[in-house]
């Protein structure tokens, strides 16, 4: 059976969820404490990652300060895609 590409939610759900466990595994950060930072529990946290569209855009600012994020991935995020390196050159000359 062929596989399906996923529709553009997913993708987007995919690269917030890379960006969020990957940063949360380079520092060493457990759900417990990422939750506490952003003043929400521990559940809510996990429920948010999985549906990543869910983020206030509070709760983004501080998992971006929390998480350490870099502007490529926080824009990543946002846009719900990876950047090409073209992109990233021309994001990194404006």
């Amino acid at each position: 059976m062929p596989k399906i590409k996923p529709d553009s939610k997913e993708e987007a759900r995919r690269v917030a969820r890379a960006c969020i466990s990957h940063n949360m595994e380079r520092y060493g950060l457990k759900d417990e404490q990422v939750a506490l930072k952003l003043h929400m529990a521990t559940r809510s946290l996990r429920n948010r990652r999985d549906s990543p569209e869910k983020f206030t855009l509070e709760e983004l600012w501080s998992a971006a300060q929390t998480l350490k994020l870099t502007p490529v991935q926080a824009a990543s995020i946002v846009l719900g895609r990876n950047f090409t390196s073209k992109e990233i050159k021309e994001f990194i000359l404006m």
